[in-house]
């Protein structure tokens, strides 16, 4: 190679004590640089390149790598640099006191040609440098999440940080790596539980207090919390049924429920509802939700199922018929067949065709879902639509898949669920937020959109605690 990667990788992934050394490191920094009265003592760290990162706020407030040095010397240079980095406008005292400190160790380093570099590059867990003729410029994996960026908006970024374009990059010097992290905060880390699918759980119960009543999202880097959403009772009573799905959490599923009906019940006799819909096919996909988690809305239900606007839409068509089952209109489901030829993604229409025993159509929707799910390149067992894949989608194509008894969609299944677990988010390894209780065991929008709700973690939860047929 005649560009060298620019910075010293790890030989081996960190082991257990190197990892509570750093913690230690980084937890003594941390509080030095509160009153700078008394300088941490740090003992062996690995002999690769440090990258401090520093996340106060919610967002990124300091960033900086040291190569030159002993390892001892870069790890507490690099932070010191990370506190003056200018580009975030300094730090002032309160910052200083809820400072979280991430160190990363590039591992896994890996030369790309610039032409399929957007191809191959997997946003938020491949970090990316160049290691140019001028200033080699490096981006971690953790930039696409704090800013949101697909594959084509990290090489962007990584065009403007070195002030040049992908076509002055050298040809051999290109690469995609991977990181090794270590996280400290200012306080000691609360006990998290370890279990990911009780830990879905008890996020999706915290999110239903002592009445019954729903949050239906929050910003899971300030912890600020949202109550609207399109389709809220829909959503609501996803979460019903994955929580129903737990033992351990069926107490806020009852909550949940009873306080759904009521506010379906109200609707449904006229009465103001706020997020009420008001398009009779978002009305009718609401009812098949709430009946699909329990609450008996058969009549209400064959109703909206007659109405001739639901037929033009369907995916709450598909929902209707999954609720229904053999009891829906023949000419919804009719049209639920013919929309897979335009939309093969169907999972709602794989739900119903499963609930009305049609084999056929089971077949063709379920073949469409398996193909879904990449078995190669980038976000592997992760659903599109785009580039980025996303965690409700992908969850959505386990739950029907599983009524699939297939090598293949077995197959496809754990692609899907493996993806679904490597985004899950754990509240002791993410930065950016304040209290690592609050997002433990949830699941973002997608690897680069951390944004909470309460759908795409039920549906999570589905996924991965469901049985095969």
């Amino acid at each position: 190679m005649n560009s060298a990667f620019p910075l010293q990788a790890l030989s081996r992934p960190l082991a257990p004590p190197e990892r509570e050394s750093l913690h230690s490191a980084l937890e003594g920094l941390l509080l030095w640089q509160r009153d700078l009265r008394k300088w941490p003592e740090i003992a062996a760290v690995p002999d690769a390149t440090p990258i401090v990162s520093l996340y106060a706020k919610g967002a990124l407030c300091g960033c900086a790598g040291v190569s030159d040095g002993t390892p001892q010397e870069r790890l507490a240079r690099a932070f010191v640099q990370a506190l003056g980095d200018g580009r975030f406008g300094g730090l002032d005292r309160e910052t200083r006191h809820e400072l979280r400190a991430q160190v990363s160790y590039v591992k896994a380093v890996t030369p790309v040609e610039p032409r399929r570099a957007a191809q191959m590059l997997e946003v938020g867990s491949h970090g990316i440098a160049v290691a140019s003729r001028g200033r080699p410029v490096t981006l971690l994996p953790d930039v696409a999440r704090d800013h949101s960026l697909d594959a084509e908006g990290m090489l962007a970024t990584l065009e403007r940080k070195g002030n040049n374009t992908r076509a002055e990059w050298p040809a051999d010097g290109l690469y995609l790596f991977e990181t090794d992290s270590v996280l400290a905060r200012p306080d000691a880390d609360p006990d998290l539980i370890s279990d990911p699918i009780e830990a879905a759980a008890a996020w999706l119960a915290r999110r239903v207090d002592a009445e019954g009543r729903v949050t239906f999202g929050m910003n899971a880097r300030t912890g600020e919390q949202h109550q609207l959403s399109p389709m809220f009772h829909g959503r609501c009573a996803i979460l019903v049924r994955a929580l129903l799905s737990q033992r351990n959490a069926r107490g806020a599923a009852v909550r949940a429920r009873r306080h759904l009906q009521t506010e379906l019940m109200r609707a449904l006799a006229g009465q103001t509802v706020e997020q009420w819909p008001e398009d009779p096919s978002l009305v009718a996909g609401t009812l098949a939700l709430g009946a699909l988690a329990g609450i008996e809305l058969s009549d209400a239900l064959q109703a909206y199922a007659r109405r001739p606007e639901i037929l033009s839409v369907p995916w709450h068509a598909a929902q209707v018929v999954a609720a229904l089952g053999k009891h829906a209109p023949s000419e919804l489901w009719a049209a639920c067949q013919r929309n897979l030829e335009a939309e093969p993604w169907a999972p709602w229409t794989a739900l119903a065709a499963h609930a009305r025993d049609d084999a056929e159509t089971l077949a063709r929707a379920t073949a469409a879902l398996i193909a879904s799910i990449p078995e190669h390149g980038p976000h592997v067992g992760g659903v599109g639509p785009g580039t980025v894949p996303e965690l409700a989608r992908t969850a959505a194509t386990v739950e029907a898949l599983m009524l699939v008894d297939s090598a293949e969609a077995r197959a496809a299944c754990s692609r899907a669920r493996a993806f679904l677990l490597r985004h899950q988010l754990n509240g002791a390894r993410y930065a950016p937020t304040r209290d690592p209780a609050s997002v433990h065991g949830a699941f973002p929008q997608t690897p680069v959109h951390d944004y909470l709700q309460i759908d795409v973690t039920g549906h999570a939860l589905l996924a991965l605690s469901a049985t095969s047929a």
